[in-house]
């Protein structure tokens, strides 16, 4: 099935075949499942060394197949993604989740999988396919947690993202305010995915890849459906808002781009959005009025108190913690999600200023 769906989108004159199973004879006798040859109409071709997996696969395995891989290549003074190679490789499995294709895009290897993802591509002779599947494991188990959407996962994420390893679980878990369990539970979903490393397979975790733990998260979450926000209009503008904003007497943090803007300087924000406990009576004390469109301000109560933990106070502001705005951001509307990329380039070079250390032991 994968064989014929690339062979439909070959262009004219090309050709795909299966030369069985080969050994190249590098260090370690490196083997494959299969061999494909790819010829183009002009009679250059090359092989593609194919794996097969039976099970759906994750970026845990991914990380190790490559490194395999590299290991083997090395020894002979070659490159996976070696672009004047005639060989490629390829994997095949029932179910080649997002992160694992990640992985392997960035890595120059092909993947197919029986719901229909597909990327395949060659540079000699030079071939692009690309073809999307399932978003969701078909066959995904029962047991281990698979999503990062929901409250008590979502407090768990923000330690992950806001406290520099290392650390253990249950350190960040009374850190948090959540049960061991939860802490385990995303754990185990973020070693899979080769977010985190810990120790051992147990033990404390020794690094975390925030970047995409952030943008793991925002596959699972929604700024505006999660916080039920709705708009609002200040006629006087921004700066009117802000002013009352100082005199507030209720509890509220301000998130997206006005949270954003302090640290990574963009256009000047339009829109303002605002988590309050309650939000009715927060826009009835900044004087706003209600507006089914034009309006420059959201107002919701945040899908968890997790929104006002870690809160950061400047000029007589309360900010939602810069994680918190960047998981807003790249989720929300408009300009949103491109103001999330200018905060991921100065949270990468400032990482020692915004991420905190955790103090509490158990």
């Amino acid at each position: 099935m994968t064989l014929e769906t690339i062979r439909k989108r070959l262009p004219p004159g090309w050709s795909l075949s299966v030369r069985g199973f080969e050994e190249r004879g590098w260090s370690g006798g490196l083997r494959f499942d299969a061999t494909f040859e790819i010829r183009d109409s002009q009679g250059s071709s090359a092989v593609i060394m194919v794996e097969v997996k039976g099970r759906p696969i994750e970026t845990r395995q991914v990380i190790s197949m490559l490194d395999n891989w590299r290991l083997m290549l090395l020894a002979n003074g070659e490159e996976i993604t070696e672009g004047e190679s005639n060989y490629a490789f390829m994997v095949v499995a029932p179910y080649v989740g997002p992160s694992a294709r990640d992985r392997l895009s960035e890595a120059g290897v092909s993947f197919a999988d029986s719901t229909g993802n597909i990327r395949f591509a060659v540079n000699r002779p030079a071939v692009f396919i690309e073809a999307q599947g399932a978003t969701r494991n078909p066959w995904r188990e029962n047991a281990p947690l698979r999503s990062l959407k929901g409250r008590r996962t979502a407090r768990v994420v923000r330690g992950f993202l806001d406290y520099r390893p290392p650390f253990g679980t249950r350190e960040l878990a009374s850190e948090t305010k959540s049960s061991a369990a939860s802490v385990s539970r995303v754990s185990e979903l973020l070693e899979r995915e080769a977010i985190i490393e810990r120790e051992t397979p147990r033990g404390r975790i020794l690094s975390v890849d925030w970047e995409r733990l952030v943008r793991r998260w925002a596959v699972d979450y929604s700024f505006l459906d999660a916080n039920g926000m709705t708009p609002w209009l200040e006629p006087r503008g921004i700066r009117t808002l802000f002013d009352r904003l100082h005199e507030a007497e209720f509890a509220y943090a301000v998130t997206g781009s006005f949270a954003a803007v302090r640290f990574a300087p963009a256009a000047e924000p339009r829109l303002a959005a605002i988590y309050a406990a309650n939000p009715e009576d927060a826009a009835d004390r900044l004087g706003l009025r209600r507006a089914e469109t034009g309006g420059n301000v959201l107002i919701g109560r945040p899908f968890d108190p997790v929104a006002f933990d870690r809160t950061e106070f400047a000029e007589g502001i309360t900010y939602v913690r810069i994680t918190q705005a960047l998981a807003d951001l790249m989720t929300g509307p408009g300009r949103g999600p491109s103001e999330a990329e200018s905060l991921v380039d100065w949270m990468r070079s400032n990482e020692e200023t915004w991420r905190l250390q955790l103090t509490r032991t158990t």
